[in-house]
C-alpha cells in the first residue's frame, strides 16, 4: 500500500514545484514589464521578488506618511496615487501622480530622506513591498537594479527639490517637470566660490542638497540650504552681484542658464512676480543683519563652530545654570563611559550651544575619511560609529569641529591590586611590553543616545535648562 502511495506524493510534489515556478517566472515577467525597472536582469528581479511581499491597498490610504513607511520600497503593480511633500512654508503641494510600472521610497538607499512625503492612493493599489534595509545590503550584487533605482532617485530629487520651493511649488506638476528639463546639474566641492560678488549674473541657482553662506565684503551674512535659490536678484536687476555665495559643505546644484530664467519668466508673469517679492524681502533681511554687528557675529560663530551644519542643537541658557553644575556631563559619562559634549561651546545669543556632533546632514567629513564606512547615518538622521571602526583614529582628525575623540575600547583595571600585579609582571618579565595586541581604541561621539529613550544629559539636568532645539530657533536666517 505504501509504494502505491509514494509515486502519487510524489506527483503531487512535482505538481506544487512546477506550479510555484510558473508563479515565480509570471512575477519576475511581470517585474520586467513595469517601466522603472526595463533593463533590469530576470536574475537581478528575482531577488526582488524573494525579498518582496505583495500588499493591496483601498482607495485613500497612506502608504508612505510623516510616521510610517520609509523603511521600504514600493513598486507600484496596478492601481494609481499621489505623491505629496511639503515645501520650505509647510505648505503641503503635489509632486505627481503615480500609475503602474512607477515606484517610490527609493530616497534611503541613496542616503535622501524625504521626511515631508506622503503617498496617498486614489484607487485600490496593489504593490510590491521590500524592506531597504535587506535591499541595501545586496545592491553591490545588483548593478542594473541599482542603476534603475539611481535614475528614478535623480529625477525625483529634481521633482522634489522644485516642489518644495515656495514660489515654484505654485506651479502644476507638468510645469515644473518642464522646468526641470532645463536645469543643468552641478555638483560643488566644500569651499567653492559659486557667485562672486561685483560679476555679473549670468544663472539662476537651486540648491537640491548640501548648504551655501552668503558673504558680503567679507562678512557671513545668510546661510541657504536644500530647497532655497541664489541669484535671483541681479537677474531681476540687471545689475551685478551684490555677495558672494560660498559651499559650506559638498553641494548639488541645479543652474537654469539666464536666458532660460527669462523665457521662463515671460512664459508665467506671477513667477515673475513672486520672485521678485523674494528678491525685495532678501535684500531688506540682508541689510538689517548688516546694522546689526551682534547679529553678524552670531552667524559667522555658528558658521566656524559648525552649528550651521546641524538641524537640532543641545542648548542651555548659562544664567540659569547653578554656580559649578555639570551635571549634564556627568550623566553623558555616566551612561556612556565617558562624556561626549562639553559646556561652554559656541556663544549665540543667550544661548551656549554645547560642544557635540552636528549630525551633519550633508557631506559629513567623518563618514568621507572612514576606510570601513563605520560611520552610519539611520533613520532619524543621526550619525552613528557601528561595530566595523577599528579605531584607525581617521575621523577623529578629520571632523573640523573636534567632535569625535579616541577612547579605550575596554576600561583600564585599577586599584591596589591591579598596580601590584603590574609591578609584580614587569619585575618578572621586563621585557614583554603590557601593551595589549590587535584593537586598543575606537573613535566615539555623540549619536543623541541612539538606542536610549531618552538623553542623557537632558535627563540629568536638575531645573530642566538643557534642550535640543531646532537651529533655526537658535540662529535665525
Amino acid at each position: 500500500m505504501s509504494s502505491l502511495k509514494r509515486p502519487r506524493r510524489n506527483h503531487l510534489d512535482q505538481a506544487r514545484t512546477a506550479h510555484l515556478q510558473e508563479r515565480r517566472q509570471a512575477a519576475i515577467a511581470a517585474l520586467a514589464a513595469l517601466d522603472c525597472l526595463r533593463g533590469v536582469s530576470p536574475t537581478e528581479l528575482a531577488v526582488l521578488y524573494e525579498r518582496g511581499v505583495f500588499r493591496a491597498f483601498p482607495a485613500g490610504a497612506t502608504v508612505i506618511g510623516q510616521r510610517r513607511g520609509f523603511r521600504y520600497l514600493f513598486f507600484l503593480l496596478r492601481g494609481s496615487l499621489q505623491l505629496r511633500l511639503r515645501d520650505k512654508d509647510g505648505h503641503e503641494v503635489l509632486m505627481g501622480v503615480l500609475g503602474q510600472g512607477d515606484c517610490f521610497g527609493e530616497g534611503p538607499l541613496f542616503g535622501k530622506f524625504f521626511r515631508h512625503m506622503s503617498a496617498l492612493t486614489q484607487s485600490v493599489c496593489y504593490l510590491l513591498q521590500i524592506e531597504i534595509a535587506a535591499l541595501r545590503d545586496e545592491l553591490a550584487t545588483l548593478p542594473l537594479l541599482t542603476t534603475a533605482l539611481r535614475q528614478v532617485y535623480r529625477r525625483r530629487m529634481i521633482d522634489a527639490t522644485l516642489a518644495r520651493i515656495p514660489v515654484l511649488s505654485q506651479l502644476l506638476p507638468l510645469e515644473r517637470i518642464e522646468i526641470a528639463s532645463r536645469l543643468q546639474p552641478r555638483h560643488v566641492p566644500r569651499g567653492t566660490l559659486v557667485v562672486k560678488q561685483g560679476e555679473p549674473a549670468d544663472s539662476l541657482y537651486l540648491i537640491e542638497s548640501g548648504q551655501v553662506i552668503i558673504e558680503q565684503s567679507g562678512q557671513t551674512i545668510a546661510s541657504l540650504s536644500e530647497g532655497d535659490l541664489f541669484g535671483e536678484i541681479s537677474l531681476l536687476t540687471g545689475g551685478t552681484h551684490r555677495a558672494n555665495a560660498r559651499t559650506l559643505t559638498t553641494t548639488d546644484l541645479l543652474v537654469l542658464p539666464g536666458t532660460d530664467f527669462y523665457r521662463l519668466i515671460r512664459q508665467y508673469p506671477t513667477l515673475e512676480a513672486e520672485l521678485r517679492t523674494i528678491a525685495d524681502r532678501r535684500l531688506k533681511h540682508l541689510a538689517a543683519v548688516r546694522s546689526d554687528a551682534a547679529r553678524v557675529r552670531d552667524i559667522e560663530l555658528a558658521v566656524n563652530r559648525g552649528v550651521l551644519r546641524a538641524t537640532h542643537v543641545l542648548v542651555r541658557d548659562p544664567a540659569r545654570c547653578p554656580p559649578g553644575c555639570r551635571l549634564c556631563e556627568t550623566g553623558c559619562a555616566a551612561r556612556h563611559g565617558h562624556t561626549r559634549l562639553h559646556l561652554n561651546g559656541t556663544p549665540i545669543d543667550r544661548f551656549d550651544v554645547l560642544d557635540h556632533c552636528r549630525q551633519c546632514s550633508v557631506g559629513a567629513e567623518c563618514v568621507e575619511a572612514c576606510p570601513e564606512d563605520a560611520i552610519e547615518r539611520v533613520d532619524t538622521g543621526v550619525l552613528r560609529i557601528t561595530a566595523r571602526c577599528t579605531g584607525c583614529g581617521e575621523c577623529v582628525s578629520a571632523c573640523p569641529y573636534d567632535a569625535v575623540q579616541s577612547v579605550p575600547l575596554r576600561p583600564h583595571a585599577s586599584g591596589p591590586l591591579w598596580q601590584l600585579f603590574r609591578r609584580l609582571q614587569q619585575r618578572l618579565r621586563p621585557s614583554i611590553p603590557l601593551t595589549p595586541i590587535g584593537v586598543t581604541h575606537r573613535a566615539d561621539k555623540c549619536d543623541l543616545c541612539f538606542g536610549h529613550s531618552d538623553l542623557a544629559c537632558v535627563q540629568a539636568c536638575p531645573i530642566g535648562n538643557l534642550r535640543l532645539m531646532p537651529v533655526e530657533d537658535v540662529v535665525p536666517l
